[in-house]
């Protein structure tokens, strides 16, 4: 917070008033047939006709055009604010409205078109102002986005530039300074001066080295943008760590603030993972994960801490998150070594720094893992960071034991005892038997013909407790 209000601060030095822009309009002296035939259909000539046109804005408010705006042209009349021209033969005129009053909420401006005499006396008005010019006109410029058809020829936005620049801290200018953006750091760029339309505050970003432009999400629209790379490119800004990604403003036909752009190196800020080891998977259905030792490729500065371990699921192909909850590292008391804060790592040889990480579980069996975890500095976030795709950890666990009793024959003589059968899938390698606590082993249970295993003797007046494991001690109970 400290470092935005700094940022703010400065921005405030600045001249924040005074909201305008620049319009350029082309005049392109050639009606097409339809019009032309129009036109002398319904209008006399004269020999001195003149054009006259201008720019209207909010409430028939008129944009007047100046002479020291366009280079001091002899048409134009500053007193009426008007650009006179003989319309005989083809002509192609530019023409510069300069500081054009921007508007509290964008409205629409329109070509004022009229035919004058010799002497600027208005002889017949020939657009009333129906064809309007759109904000979408005016940030799309060029005669193939849009044309102003009149009876003297089209008319169209030739360039469209509002008066607004930027200010990039020093760590974001591209002239010096880091150029980095951590993970989970908010975005720090300013426009100024405030109060355009928000269309005029459209931040622009590139993946791929300024080829195309995206525009971030539109409550962004704003002068001083308040975002994280992750609130702009969601879910998959991971996979953009230690890349460069360029921003600006304006729209791909039109750039503003001078066409300035500025590169972001997208950095995880935090130690990055070597290498992930699935070391002791879990020994039973639904037991915990019992060590995944990651390796870094540092150690930890002074101040500096890891946070918030998570196993995220992710698509095996693309190494996109899915849409499954993560599943966070448990978190234990303050001072237990287990919390899931990482504040040393061991050393187990030169340069390779290992943690382990322990009793993961709530995982789907077949799916697709990743480590994920957050950098502190100072108990401020920092950055984010997770392991690489080669080392994902792909989660199988034990199949649970299962086991089905049932009696062989019922004792037809007094003192006689009972046969069991027992139905056993699941698990790992072998089975024990228990009756009673007392494990089975003279004779030991063994799988006969029939696919079951028999525990014999049994006593038909007892309640006989039977338990079968495996050989992890995998268990399942059954009376």
């Amino acid at each position: 917070m400290k470092k935005l209000f700094l940022l703010f601060f400065l921005v405030l030095g600045f001249n924040m008033s005074g909201q305008t822009y620049d319009i350029v309009i082309a005049y392109e002296r050639q009606p097409t047939d339809d019009k032309r035939n129009e036109y002398f259909s319904n209008f006399p000539t004269f020999s001195q006709e003149l054009l006259g046109w201008g720019l209207n804005g909010h409430g028939a408010r008129q944009i007047k055009i100046k002479k020291s705006d366009n280079s001091n042209d002899y048409h134009i009349d500053d007193n009426l604010g008007y650009y006179f021209r003989n319309i005989n033969g083809p002509q192609l005129t530019y023409i510069n409205f300069i500081g054009v009053p921007a508007e509290s909420s964008f409205i629409d401006y329109f070509i004022d078109v009229a035919i004058n005499n010799a002497y600027g006396q208005t002889l017949y008005s020939i657009d009333n102002g129906e064809q309007n010019i759109e904000f979408d006109d005016l940030i799309n410029p060029g005669k193939n986005h849009q044309l102003i058809t009149t009876y003297m020829g089209n008319f169209y936005v030739q360039n469209f530039k509002p008066n607004v620049s930027l200010f990039l801290p020093p760590n974001r200018d591209p002239a010096g300074g880091t150029k980095t953006i951590c993970a989970n750091e908010q975005f720090g760029v300013f426009a100024y001066p405030k109060g355009f339309p928000v269309e005029i505050y459209n931040w622009q970003y590139s993946l791929d080295n300024k080829s195309t432009w995206r525009n971030v999400p539109e409550q962004f629209h704003v002068s001083n943008p308040d975002f994280k790379i992750s609130d702009i490119l969601g879910s998959n800004h991971l996979d953009y760590i230690g890349k460069t990604i360029y921003f600006r403003m304006g729209y791909n036909s039109m750039v503003f603030a001078g066409g300035k752009e500025f590169p972001l190196i997208y950095s995880a800020c935090a130690p990055i993972v070597n290498k992930l080891e699935y070391k002791l998977p879990p020994l039973c259905y639904g037991d915990n994960i019992r060590d995944i030792t990651v390796t870094f490729d540092r150690k930890l500065k002074t101040g500096e801490e890891l946070r918030f371990f998570q196993l995220k699921a992710v698509n095996p192909l693309t190494n996109l998150p899915d849409s499954t909850p993560p599943i966070p590292y448990p978190f234990f008391s303050e001072g237990d070594p287990r919390n899931g804060l990482v504040t040393s790592f061991e050393e187990k040889s030169t340069g390779v720094y290992t943690y382990s990480l322990l009793n993961f579980r709530g995982l789907n069996p077949g799916a697709t893992y990743q480590i994920r975890y957050q950098a502190f500095e100072n108990n401020a976030g920092k950055g984010f960071s997770f392991s690489p795709q080669k080392d994902n950890i792909k989660y199988k666990e034990p199949d649970p034991v299962y086991f089905d009793i049932s009696q062989a024959e019922n004792p037809v003589c007094a003192n006689q005892t009972v046969e069991v059968i027992i139905d056993v899938e699941g698990g790992t390698g072998s089975y024990k038997f228990f009756v009673d606590g007392v494990e089975q082993t003279d004779p030991e249970p063994e799988k006969e013909a029939d696919g079951y295993f028999h525990l014999r003797g049994l006593n038909p007046e007892a309640d006989n407790y039977i338990k079968v494991i495996d050989s992890n001690n995998c268990i399942e109970k059954s009376n």
